[in-house]
């Protein structure tokens, strides 16, 4: 069993005791520190290496986009799970396109945080329906008169299910490069901004197969 070393970035106390306990819980899981601000964040990411950093946006000192920003520089290995209470369009882009693997509010299920943890740690990415749902429902309204051909519906579906551009690649036979153009596409078609924001609308439109959130 792998074991998965997380970070905890909150600086109210009783969540993030909370969240210590919920992780205790798990044997595939441990906490190895807590957090409270933005720069002690910084400092225990680069000394404790976390696979996962589960990171408040509203950090004082240096808040959670600062942090991400930070440890872009760095050249990070930790994968950051946002677990905020910010459920705005704007908090949800800026925290994906800064390299956050997922996004959870804080009201959601421990259940949820859990599988968003481990899908995060696989590498994968994870993203709440609801939070989904701010950002796609934009993109369904432009793209109702977009004709996409069946290349690149075929490779919106897969993207849907989870797969990277080089498994899609081996699955259908084709490059990678070839995949990555058929993305390039549906970004520019869909006015989709990244690859988190893909998923999320092929999950919505094209019926993929992995669960709601699992990106």
């Amino acid at each position: 069993m792998t074991l998965i070393r997380v970070l905890i970035a909150e600086d109210h106390t009783m969540l993030a005791d909370a969240l210590q306990m919920l992780l205790s819980t798990q044997e595939d899981m441990r906490c190895v520190g807590i957090a409270t601000n933005g720069h002690s964040t910084l400092e225990q990411a680069e000394r404790l290496r976390p696979d996962v950093l589960l990171l408040d946006l509203g950090l004082p000192g240096l808040d959670g986009l600062g942090v991400m920003k930070a440890l872009h520089a760095m050249e990070s290995a930790s994968r950051t799970l946002v677990v905020t209470a910010r459920m705005d369009a704007g908090s949800v882009r800026a925290a994906l396109a800064l390299g956050a693997a997922g996004y959870v509010p804080k009201n959601e299920s421990s259940s949820e945080l859990l599988h968003a943890i481990r899908r995060v740690a696989q590498g994968r990415r994870y993203i709440s329906n609801d939070i989904a749902s701010l950002f796609v429902d934009d993109a369904e309204e432009e793209a109702k008169d977009i004709k996409l051909t069946h290349s690149e519906t075929i490779v919106l579906q897969l993207v849907g299910e989870g797969l990277t551009s080089r498994e899609i690649g081996l699955k259908l036979n084709i490059s990678e490069g070839t995949v990555r153009k058929h993305r390039e596409n549906l970004r520019s078609k869909l006015g989709i901004r990244n690859s988190a924001e893909m998923a999320a609308y092929a999950i919505r439109t094209q019926g993929g197969s992995t669960q709601p959130g699992d990106l």
